[in-house]
C-alpha cells in the first residue's frame, strides 16, 4: 500500500509561506499505522509517545531531480481513484521519523521552549534509500497548534539553508510560539520542486511540539 494513504485528515490555508499550499492536519495522536509499542522519549518540548514505523517493509523512493519540475498531466496528482481528495498525512511523536512518502529520514534537537521565546530547531535530513545527507534541501518550517488549525506561529514559513553545505543539517531560527500548549510542527524538504511525480525531491514530515 502506498505511503500516502494515512489516515489523519488534511485541509488546505493561506499561509505567508514561500510555497503555494501549506498542508494542516487534524492530529489525533494515533499517527500512521505503527504496530511497534516501544515509547519514544521526549524532552525541550518533543512529545513522548508510540516510535513510528509506517514506512518499515517498503522499499523507500529513490528521488531525481529531473522530477523536481517534470511536465506532467495535469490530474497526475489526483490519480489515486478517490475523487482528487486530498492527501492525509500523520503527526508523530518523538524527535524522529521517516517522512510521508518514505523518501527521507527526518530527526532533529531543539533548545529549551519557552513562550514568546527564541527557539532553535536543528534538523538532520537523509535519504531513506543509501542514507546520505539529503543536501540543498531548503528546510522550510511550519507550525500550528494541534487544536487551532488557523493559529500559526508568528514566524510561520521559517526557511533555512545547509549547514555546513553537504551534510544534511540545518539550523532554524529563531523559532517562536505565542501560546502554551501542544502544537504540531512540519518540516518541508525542497519544497520548490512539484509534488506530482511519486520520485519527486519534494518531502514533509510533522511531529507534535508541547510548549509550556
Amino acid at each position: 500500500m502506498s505511503p500516502r494513504s494515512v489516515s489523519v485528515l488534511r485541509a488546505l490555508v493561506v499561509f505567508p509561506l514561500p510555497f503555494a499550499v501549506a498542508t494542516l492536519v487534524a492530529t489525533s495522536g494515533t499517527g500512521c499505522s505503527s504496530s511497534s509499542n516501544s515509547v519514544v522519549d521526549g524532552g525541550a518540548g518533543i512529545v513522548q509517545g508510540e516510535a513510528d514505523n509506517h514506512c518499515m517493509g517498503m522499499d523507500p523512493i529513490v528521488v531525481s531531480q529531473a522530477s523536481c519540475h517534470a511536465t506532467a498531466n495535469p490530474d497526475a496528482g489526483a490519480s489515486s481513484g478517490d475523487g482528487g481528495a486530498m492527501e492525509e498525512l500523520p503527526v508523530h511523536f518523538g524527535s524522529e521519523s521517516d517522512d510521508d512518502d518514505c523518501k527521507y529520514h527526518a530527526s532533529f534537537t531543539t533548545t529549551l521552549v519557552l513562550v514568546n521565546t527564541s527557539v532553535t530547531f536543528n534538523v538532520t535530513v537523509t535519504h531513506l534509500a543509501g542514507g546520505a545527507p539529503a543536501t540543498m534541501a531548503d528546510v522550510v518550517l511550519e507550525s500550528y497548534m494541534k487544536d487551532n488549525l488557523f493559529h500559526v506561529i508568528p514566524n510561520n514559513g521559517t526557511k533555512t539553508v545547509e549547514t555546513p553545505a553537504g551534510s544534511g543539517k540545518y539550523v532554524m531560527k529563531p523559532i517562536k510560539f505565542d501560546q502554551s500548549g501542544r502544537w504540531v510542527v512540519r518540516f518541508h524538504f525542497y519544497e520548490t520542486c512539484d509534488d506530482i511525480l511519486e520520485d519527486s525531491p519534494h518531502g514533509h514530515v510533522a511531529f507534535f511540539y508541547d510548549v509550556p
